[in-house]
């Protein structure tokens, strides 16, 4: 059951945007227009329960628009969620959000793996400003995507920090976290890194990067080793350094992951082994997720 029971046209009109930007950008030629929904969905009510929605969507033959609408409502429970403390259903939204995905071709689906290597889903972002970013996507990991990635980059590279505070819920599976301090030292065994992205075709998920080592050393402490459940969640606050990963081989586990600017601004670095200068990570585009889908779906 869902915790955000009605959405308003102000807030249909202001999701639209960061929705659609979600979407491979030949969604856009697919899509209705924002007045066009609008006049659809809300006809001349202000409100609509997310129920009614959901079931505008079930009975639209409109698929586009009925994956527009799965995607809205799941992503605005994990907003009001993530701000009111409250408890996240995973299987409730994961209905929702899997549905968005199947009902239009995959090819419309952005879904590429991430440094991590994990595949990575978009599935909304508000970047009018740092202050106000939000940026949602799903997570998958699965021993099948291993081959997509050099391994032993990921884990070279794999301890790093984020600009805005992060929150990760468990949908499947069980992930780690494993948290870091560091102190400069020029004897340190580990550099930091600065990440550099190409120009992608779509600005969501970008599908190449470069760790280029500045040259400053460091010695890295763990603090922390955490491991997390279906149903549970963990955050990260900004400029801290992290490492996650997935321990429920060879089942996937899947989360939430949500970037928000609201809780304060950090400085994103990745800190990897001093003796490497530089190191590319090509990532694959156009991963199609049903199969993985149809994995979470058996073990929820």
């Amino acid at each position: 059951m869902t915790h955000n029971h009605r959405i308003d046209i102000t807030d249909f009109c202001d999701s639209y945007n960061p929705i659609v930007k979600s979407y491979a950008v030949e969604f856009l030629s697919k899509i209705m227009s924002l007045e066009d929904i609008r006049t659809l969905l809300f006809n001349d009510v202000n409100t609509k329960t997310t129920k009614e929605i959901i079931d505008f969507a079930d009975q639209s033959s409109d698929n586009y628009l009925s994956s527009f609408i799965y995607r809205l409502v799941g992503v605005k429970e994990i907003i009001f969620c993530r701000e009111n403390r409250a408890q996240l259903d995973t299987n409730e939204v994961w209905k929702l959000i899997s549905k968005s995905i199947r009902v239009i071709p995959s090819g419309l689906t952005i879904s590429s793996i991430g440094s991590q290597g994990f595949l990575s889903i978009p599935l909304y972002k508000q970047d009018a400003s740092l202050g106000n970013f939000d940026f949602i996507r799903l997570h998958i990991w699965d021993d099948s995507l291993d081959e997509y990635m050099d391994m032993k980059k990921c884990l070279d590279f794999s301890i790093h920090s984020h600009t805005f505070f992060a929150k990760s819920w468990i949908i499947i599976g069980k992930v780690k976290n494993d948290r870091y301090e560091y102190k400069i030292d020029s004897n340190g065994t580990h550099s930091f890194f600065e990440v550099q992205y190409n120009k992608s075709l779509n600005e969501v998920n970008q599908h190449t990067s470069k760790a280029v080592n500045k040259n400053i050393n460091a010695i890295l402490f763990k603090t922390s080793e955490e491991t997390h459940f279906s149903k549970g969640n963990y955050e990260i606050e900004p400029s801290k350094l992290h490492q996650s990963g997935h321990l429920n081989s060879p089942n996937p586990s899947a989360t939430f992951f949500s970037f928000t600017g609201k809780d304060g601004l950090g400085e994103s670095f990745v800190i990897g082994p001093k003796d490497i200068a530089e190191s590319e990570i090509n990532r694959k585009m156009n991963i199609s997720p049903i199969y993985l889908l149809d994995k979470i779906d058996t073990q929820i």
